[in-house]
């Protein structure tokens, strides 16, 4: 994976380090945290093949993952233009996670997630005007793609505004958005799109933990090995990739964020309508816009996610 050898000390199984040259020398410095498919949310990869094999990235999200055209068309080259913090329209200052991982591969990259979005706005009556996954699939398949499903893979990255509704809003609805994760995902494994593979991605909390995110990610998790066992291994493949691990090793005190490179914890950029007033180290800062990745904290999202499909 190409990736994975550009880790330039990685050893399997062993802490991450790199060089001090790729990704401005920001780096893992944890493992995994691979588990069993039934019990608690934790990092698996349940039947996806090796990231090489799919040519096509089908993603639906967030702030997140969104790359500025929500359209699933060609999105602008992640650079910073003008005064705007935002690359290309992203959240941040260079590519997504995933996008990374496209790029990785040589994959296609078709994205439809939108900044805010939430898994249903229904369900939510202060996020009633965002984007949700509900509408973001609903465009995708108005446009009667013809994807192959054996080398299609589909990312799925919701949660932290339906998390963060439910503090306004109230939990109840917790337990429904997480089944909108699954019932959309259902409707995508179905005609005509037939997908097979999913990568399942989660940060609701982003270093915290609240009953009302836990709800939500174990619902998930559970329903996946669900769906699975219901349509069989061939026919369902799906990973987890719990992002929490990194968020708790920067922002907590083990190992915290200088091990993974970091001169601070927070963000560069002072808000997400312009330069003005950012940092004068952008590539040693885990956020870039206040609560969103920098680039390179985006870059080793992307690495831990090929990690878990390789070890987990």
């Amino acid at each position: 994976m190409v990736a994975i050898h550009a880790l330039n000390s990685y050893e399997k199984g062993s802490t991450l380090c790199c060089d001090a040259v790729r990704n401005d020398g920001i780096h893992l410095a944890i493992d995994t945290h691979c588990g069993p498919v039934e019990g608690p949310p934790a990092d698996v990869n349940s039947g996806l093949l090796a990231l090489e094999t799919y040519t096509t990235i089908v993603s639906f999200g967030d702030s997140y993952t969104a790359g500025g055209n929500a359209d699933g068309g060609p999105l602008k080259p992640p650079v910073l233009t003008g005064d705007s913090p935002k690359a290309g329209g992203r959240t941040t200052n260079g590519p997504v996670w995933n996008e990374d991982i496209a790029n990785d591969t040589g994959a296609l990259y078709m994205d439809y997630a939108i900044g805010g979005a939430v898994t249903d706005a229904t369900l939510w009556p202060s996020k009633a005007n965002a984007s949700d996954f509900v509408h973001q699939v609903e465009l995708f398949l108005s446009q009667n793609h013809v994807l192959d499903p054996s080398t299609t893979l589909y990312t799925v990255f919701f949660g932290i505004n339906d998390i963060s509704a439910s503090k306004t809003d109230g939990p109840a609805n917790a337990p429904r958005a997480a089944q909108v994760v699954l019932d959309q995902i259902a409707l995508l494994a179905s005609p005509p799109t037939n997908a097979v593979s999913f990568l399942v991605a989660d940060d609701y909390g982003r270093g915290s933990v609240v009953a009302a995110g836990e709800t939500y990610k174990n619902a998930v998790f559970a329903g996946l090995n669900d769906m699975q066992t219901e349509r069989g291994a061939d026919a369902f493949k799906y990973a987890f990739v719990d992002f929490k691990y990194i968020w708790s090793g920067v922002l907590g005190a083990d190992p915290g964020f200088a091990a993974f490179g970091y001169n601070s914890p927070g963000a560069c950029a002072v808000n997400s309508s312009s330069v003005q007033g950012a940092c004068d180290d952008p590539d040693h800062t885990f956020y870039w816009i206040p609560g969103h990745p920098s680039k390179q904290t985006h870059r080793i999202m992307g690495d831990y996610t090929e990690l878990v499909l390789e070890q987990c």
